[in-house]
């Protein structure tokens, strides 16, 4: 939107408010397949601006219980228990968010994610053997997903071939050949 002239960005907005509106809309009422439907609908720059107008429409003063509470479950469908005393705004969130916390299954995907990448990350046994999985599904070579997720390359194989007997047992999809042999491929 930096491009644009101030009436451009006037019209877009203008014209995506509609989007924008059916969306806050959409998130309450209709199921998830109606709400990507009506994403996929949208262009990355368009998803920009209607990520902008919702943002420009939310009260940032307002507070979390009043501005969350039609959601009353979480993500694993639990229901939700405020604290009585909960006072925290919108403008609060960001200065006291915790980057990532572990969920109910014990795994902090994002801590995984991040030592995929080369980012040191303390990992439980849960995590590294998803990290193993993700990584050779990826094309990783066991040495590189070895240094990564600070195992041995003996401990990632072993943990690949658990996580291709899981796999095959849960009907998912396992590849034919050692991914993790793969390397120096152009």
């Amino acid at each position: 939107m930096s491009g644009m002239g101030a009436e451009e960005r006037g019209d877009l907005v203008e014209a995506l408010l509609p989007d924008a509106a059916g969306l806050v809309v959409a998130v309450r009422e209709e199921t998830r397949e109606q709400i990507t439907a009506r994403l996929r609908g949208l262009s990355r720059h368009e998803l920009e601006v209607v990520a902008v107008v919702l943002a420009a429409i939310a009260d940032p003063d307002r507070g979390l219980r009043e501005a969350f509470g039609w959601i009353n479950f979480d993500e694993h469908g639990a229901p939700l228990k405020y604290p009585s005393k909960a006072t925290r705004t919108v403008r609060e969130v960001p200065s006291t968010a915790v980057p990532h916390t572990r969920g109910r299954s014990g795994i902090d995907e994002v801590a995984v994610e991040r030592a995929l990448h080369g980012e040191r990350q303390p990992l439980n046994e849960r995590e590294r053997a998803l990290g193993v999985d993700r990584g050779i599904r990826r094309g990783m070579t066991y040495d590189d997903v070895a240094e990564r997720l600070g195992m041995t390359r003996g401990a990632v194989m072993q943990a690949w071939d658990r996580a291709k007997r899981k796999a095959r047992v849960e009907g998912r999809h396992v590849p034919k050949e050692q991914v993790g042999e793969i390397s120096a491929v152009a």
